[in-house]
């Protein structure tokens, strides 16, 4: 691996939301310049205009050779478009956190479009075989990502991916927002973070609530 991450590292995201824009400005923060990429990079000038000189727009490609690390910050049903919008060969030897997940809502209750014996979390992986992807930062909601303060206790966030020197960098990187992280382990088990991202749904359906997160107790 080529790439690392330190205080300044640039950080490339891509997605438009409200997770992106949380995240970048989180990243602005923490001293790392930032650029979003989105299909209309227009619309995210009101986020630049804001979030001060550290902070660009741009493209998708653009974004995705702006950052050392990459984020991917977009819904799970155009996650693989996104990265191949953004050109294969511009995630190589660099980070990737994939924080999409396969969430399906088309039978009018919450499923995933895949599950069990395959992720989104793999399938991002195998779309960028000279990358080093980690998922993370999938079974929360934007509000809770930076500074994870909860009324029921500090929460954990749950990552997975195959090198571990990547997760290392991930690791240093959620922990400067506030979160005690747990490795569960090579990409394959981002099969089970992305389960969890779906009990999250059906909790919050069931009772509205969207500021919960998961704890791992008993370490």
């Amino acid at each position: 691996m080529t790439a690392t991450v330190s205080r300044r590292s640039r950080i490339g995201i891509l997605g438009s939301g409200s997770a992106a824009q949380t995240l970048g400005t989180a990243f602005i923060k923490h001293g790392h310049p930032v650029m979003l990429g989105t299909r209309d990079p227009a619309k995210l000038q009101p986020w630049r205009a804001g979030a001060g000189p550290d902070a660009y727009v741009g493209r998708f490609d653009e974004a995705a050779r702006f950052g050392n690390l990459v984020v991917l910050s977009v819904l799970g049903s155009a996650a693989e478009d996104v990265v191949r919008l953004a050109g294969i060969e511009s995630f190589n030897e660099k980070v990737v956190l994939d924080a999409s997940d396969p969430l399906d809502f088309s039978s009018g209750r919450p499923g995933l479009f895949v599950g069990t014996t395959d992720s989104l979390g793999e399938r991002i992986q195998r779309l960028l075989p000279q990358a080093y992807v980690v998922k993370g930062l999938n079974t929360v909601v934007a509000e809770v990502m930076v500074d994870p303060t909860l009324s029921g206790g500090d929460p954990d966030m749950f990552i997975a991916g195959d090198d571990d020197r990547a997760k290392q960098m991930v690791t240093a990187l959620l922990g400067d927002f506030g979160w005690p992280v747990i490795d569960m382990g090579g990409i394959e088990s981002a099969r089970w973070l992305e389960a969890l991202s779906l009990a999250w749904v059906v909790y919050s359906h069931r009772t509205g609530k969207t500021h919960h997160a998961f704890k791992l107790v008993g370490k």
